[in-house]
């Protein structure tokens, strides 16, 4: 069977199984039939709606017998992540909305998959702040194209070998390189409390320009320096 075809059985049954979505299940008979793969179970399934979910749940078990696809259960929220993700870039989910999703999965079920989304939806409430604090430059008009970059990004990297301590790494917009940056607090002459930051490479002091692996501009600086080739890696990054 196909490989495309296997994956998208993946994601509407990821959809349906964690959020009760069963729109991909209809989606799916149509790019089916957009592939020339016609029968009655894919017309039945196609001219289904949305509200008839249990016979969109039937219909969509008896295309699997029929086109031989076993789904993997294994994987589901790594696949409704990609799920969203294609949803997202296809115009057909809104980027803040589905964020806001994965937010509220991480409260409610606490899995370590979905807490980089918990931290990014936080992270945006700051997006106001001095251009100093906001690393990543992210303003209220390319606030949906940054969320749709991190979800590009999880996806692409998910499962790949990086650092232990990748996340706590960054790398310093001054020399280039990555290393985790050297917190100093320092009380001054007045008894004021002073912040700084080196850089474990260059030495110099620099307290915001950073570029944080935990976030977009880091994970592309790290893809650039790996040489990946994957759909995420900009040549731009």
């Amino acid at each position: 069977m196909n490989e495309e075809i296997v994956k998208k059985a993946n994601l509407c049954r990821a959809a349906d199984l964690i959020a009760g979505d069963v729109s991909g299940y209809i989606d799916f008979a149509y790019y089916l039939l957009d592939n020339k793969i016609e029968s009655d179970t894919v017309f039945i399934l196609a001219g289904l709606s949305e509200s008839e979910k249990e016979d969109a749940r039937r219909y969509f078990d008896c295309l699997l017998l029929e086109l031989d696809i076993k789904t993997d259960l294994d994987n589901i929220d790594y696949l409704y992540i990609c799920y969203l993700n294609e949803k997202i870039h296809e115009g057909k989910k809104d980027a803040h909305s589905a964020l806001a999703e994965l937010k509220d999965f991480y409260v409610r079920y606490e899995k370590e998959i979905y807490f980089e989304f918990y931290g990014l939806y936080y992270m945006l409430d700051y997006v106001d702040m001095s251009e100093a604090y906001n690393m990543e430059h992210i303003t209220s008009k390319n606030m949906d194209e940054y969320i749709k970059r991190a979800f590009e990004l999880f996806v692409e990297m998910y499962g790949m070998e990086v650092p232990e301590d990748f996340c706590k790494q960054a790398y310093c917009r001054l020399c280039g390189k990555r290393g985790i940056p050297l917190f100093e607090s320092k009380k001054t002459l007045f008894g004021k409390t002073k912040h700084n930051c080196i850089c474990p490479n260059c030495k110099r002091s620099n307290l915001y320009k950073w570029s944080y692996c935990s976030a977009n501009s880091g994970k592309e600086l790290y893809l650039k320096e790996i040489g990946w080739e994957g759909a995420a890696c900009k040549p731009d990054a």
